[in-house]
Order: C-alpha cells, then structure tokens, then sequence
C-alpha cells in the first residue's frame, strides 16, 4: 500500500513538473506582456491621432503659423505610420499562431533577444505617439 502512495505522488510531481514552464519562458512571458501593455495603452490613441490629422490639416497655409500646423501634423502623422509598421513587424516577428508552439531552450533565448529589441522599439512608439498628441493639442489650443 505504502508503494503504491509513493509511486502516485512521484507520478504527480512528474506531471506537474511536465506541465510548469521552464524560468526562460516565465521570462519571456513577462516581457511579452509589457511589451503587449505599452501596445494597449497607446492604441485606442490612433483614432485621436486621425481626428488631429485632419484638424492640423485645416489648419496648413503658407504662412509660418501654417508650415508650424504642418511640422505639427507631420509629426502625428509620423508617429501614427510607425505603429502601423510597428504592428505589421511584430506580427511577422511574433506570430500569434506560434503562440502555444513549444520552443526549446536556445530558441527561447534567441526569441528573447528579438522580443528586447521589440520593448525598446514599442517604448519609443509610445513616446513618440504622446509627444505628437501633446504637441498637436497644445498648438490647436493656441488657435
């Protein structure tokens, strides 16, 4: 009887040791996630983005104050393109029909790499993305 407890409870810790993730995917895990976070916090922005377009471009003439509407409108507009390619890329870096495939160690690793390069890219996405909607906002209010 006593075998037979002992051989269940080491069957146990066999599955659920099977099942955990190893600490490399814990990490990646994580960075994927804020990664994720900073593309939600600046993606319901993209239809303020398209409402400041329009309005600086109302605003564009051919007097100083007009070519300022229209660095200002750039600038949105810039920002706005860059989430879009961003997006594509991390799509096509990352895609989400991968997302359960089980990876092994070294290719955990080299995805972590990647994913490093993506927080960097996304945090200077938001950045730019906020500047340019302060920046718009605070011109259009000047007017």
């Amino acid at each position: 009887m006593k075998l037979h407890i002992f051989y269940t409870l080491i069957l146990s810790i066999l599955i659920i040791s099977c099942n955990q993730l190893s600490k490399e995917e814990q990490e990646f895990d994580v960075l994927m996630q804020e990664v994720i976070d900073v593309h939600d916090e600046v993606m319901p922005k993209m239809g303020e983005m398209g409402t400041l377009i329009n309005e600086l471009g109302a605003k564009i003439d051919t007097t100083a104050q007009g070519k300022t509407y229209a660095n200002a409108q750039q600038d949105v507009k810039d920002a706005y393109d860059y989430m879009m390619t961003w997006m594509s890329d991390f799509s096509s870096t990352f895609p989400h029909s991968e997302k359960d495939k089980k990876l092994s160690k070294e290719e955990v690793l080299s995805q972590m790499k990647l994913l490093e390069k993506e927080e960097v890219k996304v945090k200077k996405l938001r950045d730019q993305i906020n500047t340019s909607i302060k920046n718009a906002k605070e011109l259009l209010e000047k007017s």
